[in-house]
């Protein structure tokens, strides 16, 4: 079911993206016989023709048996053409439901929030930073913290790697946010107070000249 998993994220369709990561899901929409299945009857033989994911065909059939499927972590966690899982794009995405896919896939117990980008070592955090995705990088971050509250997947071991991994030029996400959107803002704050100080300077001129 990979496929359908990106097919959805490409078509920017989040209430099917949620549903097929939804247990319930499994045994209801994507059921024998499910009535009202919402557009889950839709041949995966189709759905592969319109889009091509390298390595995505026939990834969930191992999991899959007539009609249902169960995602598991190679399914969500798996890479388009690029080496980028859904949560790596959608992290750094500047669309209206970016955000939306993010939720959905950090409340999948198998998505891997460490996960990087193999050309530049980027993880989602790295990602989210740099495209200005506060919001999406703080649901990351939080993510973290309840995984590592709760002890799941051997957390205890990756205390704060989130923050901590470098990219393969040595940043961690928050270097490179300094290096790029802190250093950019800072540049806009100075250009905005020169232009206000120039615009002052004939007024103030104007006003010490004796009439």
């Amino acid at each position: 079911m990979t496929h359908l998993l990106w097919k959805y994220y490409w078509e920017d369709d989040v209430d099917r993206f949620r549903r097929l990561l939804s247990p319930a899901g499994h045994g209801s929409s994507l059921g024998s016989g499910g009535s009202g299945s919402s557009g889950y009857s839709t041949s995966p033989r189709n759905v592969t023709k319109s889009r091509k994911i390298p390595g995505a065909a026939g990834a969930g059939s191992g999991n899959a048996r007539h009609g249902q499927a169960v995602l598991g972590r190679a399914e969500v966690n798996s890479r388009d053409h690029a080496g980028l899982t859904i949560l790596l794009r959608a992290a750094s995405s500047t669309t209206a439901n970016a955000i939306e896919f993010v939720k959905a896939l950090l409340e999948h117990p198998a998505i891997d929030i460490y996960v990087q980008d193999p050309e530049s070592g980027w993880n989602a955090l790295h990602r989210a930073l740099y495209a200005g995705n506060i919001s999406i990088a703080r649901l990351l971050l939080e993510k973290e913290r309840n995984d590592l509250a709760q002890g799941h997947h051997g957390a205890l071991n990756r205390v704060g790697q989130l923050i901590k991994t470098k990219d393969h030029e040595g940043n961690s996400p928050f270097d490179l946010y300094s290096s790029t959107i802190g250093e950019r803002c800072l540049r806009d704050t100075a250009e905005h107070e020169k232009e206000d100080g120039s615009e002052s300077d004939p007024g103030d001129s104007t006003s010490d000249t004796p009439v």
